[in-house]
């Protein structure tokens, strides 16, 4: 039956107890206003939208961890989930890794109860590939005083309600990701973050843009579609983790900055705030990787990035062997056997305008051998040493500019 113009909707989630002197107040009105604040800062928390708000940075623990007990050193911050929930992390904290069976399906609790409790699987053997999550928690702390229960002990003296967090290993399927083995390890961890970026549905969506799904892609949103994850989650970390340990841990395959919720489900490519997030998440994990490889790695100068990565993020820096003191690539090694423009230069100053700008464009294919342009950064005439690579469909922004570049570091078109 449809409601006449001005009348009120009312929403029973966030009634509220009216107080007055004189009333007679009982422990549930006291609950029931409680439960009101907490849905409002729930229907808060959503509106800010999912994801980290800061730190909940995740490493292996270089004090702690050993190959046969693999623990994880987490920092303090804070995080919402899709539930609108904050996730508070107070410190900073070192976490024992337990493998989860493939395919179990533990949850978590929150303070709302939406969620069960967590359930922890038992060991399995081998290699696989992890999400690290975290979740909502909630414990009961202290006894309270009371009156008016006779000589029975009260069961719901509990002198606090205290929120926290706690974190889950999930095992993910290899075939969840398109993997059906662990052989090729040297590029494993950039082929397991794209398929969390959903790369092939970026390249879908570029040929069949009115054929496309809602915001769901990427093997992230799988999960949640097979109840392996809930909503009550938030990503951490990818792990690669097999008999020898920990080869790896990657934040920013899954990590993901808070995103403003879209105000429609419609053509996710192009509105809501959550694809501008995977763009900036891609570069943060090429240059997360570029610095383990640096850190790891002899011999920079004659690494190709097709013997690391799969795909490159439609931006990237790297460090330029032979000009200054730092680890370096040479230009022309890593990019060989692939196809690349030849080097022009820009200045310093046009970096980052370049750096924001491509963060819309889709993820290079090496595979297929797709373009790249390379860009030399000099500033009052020293070139500086890094380069920058950005995909051939990002703009060109090296054009000739006489009035501020040097003779010699101009680019004659």
């Amino acid at each position: 039956m449809a409601v006449n113009l001005l009348t009120p909707i009312l929403s029973t989630r966030t009634r509220s107890i009216n107080f007055f002197n004189g009333r007679l107040l009982a422990g549930e009105d006291l609950t029931t206003e409680q439960q009101t604040n907490r849905v409002a800062h729930t229907l808060l928390g959503k509106a800010i939208g999912g994801g980290v708000v800061y730190g909940l940075e995740v490493a292996e623990s270089k004090q702690s961890s050993t190959p046969a007990a693999p623990v994880l050193a987490i920092t303090q911050g804070l995080a919402f989930n899709n539930t609108g929930a904050a996730l508070l992390l107070d410190n900073d904290t070192e976490v024992g890794l337990v493998r989860p069976a493939i395919g179990s399906t533990g949850t978590v609790a929150n303070i709302f109860e939406d969620c069960k409790p967590a359930e922890s699987g038992p060991y399995i053997a081998g290699a696989g590939v992890y999400l690290l999550t975290v979740g909502p928690a909630n414990v009961s702390q202290g006894l309270a005083e009371v009156s008016g229960t006779g000589t029975t002990q009260a069961s719901c003296n509990s002198k606090y309600n205290v929120q926290g967090v706690q974190f889950r290993l999930v095992a993910v399927d290899a075939k969840l990701i398109g993997l059906l083995d662990f052989n090729d390890v040297a590029r494993l961890r950039n082929y397991v973050a794209y398929q969390c970026f959903g790369v092939a549905d970026w390249n879908n969506w570029g040929h069949a843009p009115f054929d496309m799904p809602g915001n769901q892609f990427g093997a992230v949103d799988a999960l949640r579609s097979r109840q392996l994850l809930t909503d009550c989650e938030v990503p951490l970390a990818v792990l690669f983790w097999t008999a020898d340990g920990l080869q790896f841990v990657d934040m920013w395959a899954v990590r993901r900055r808070v995103a403003r919720p879209a105000a429609t489900q419609d053509w996710p490519l192009f509105v809501g705030d959550r694809r501008a997030s995977e763009g900036e998440a891609m570069f943060l994990q090429f240059q997360d990787q570029l610095e383990s490889i640096r850190d790891t790695e002899p011999n920079l100068p004659a690494l190709h990035a097709g013997d690391r990565f799969v795909y490159l993020p439609p931006v990237g820096l790297l460090p330029l062997y032979g000009v200054g003191g730092a680890p370096g690539f040479d230009l022309a090694t890593f990019f060989s056997g692939q196809s690349y423009h030849d080097p022009v230069f820009i200045e310093a100053p046009r970096v980052q305008p370049i750096v924001r700008t491509a963060f819309s464009y889709a993820p290079v294919n090496l595979v297929n051998r797709e373009a790249v342009r390379i860009y030399e950064i000099v500033d009052r005439g020293n070139v500086l040493p890094y380069f920058i690579f950005t995909s051939i469909f990002v703009p060109f922004e090296a054009e000739a500019r006489y009035d501020v570049s040097a003779w010699n570091f101009s680019n004659f078109l």
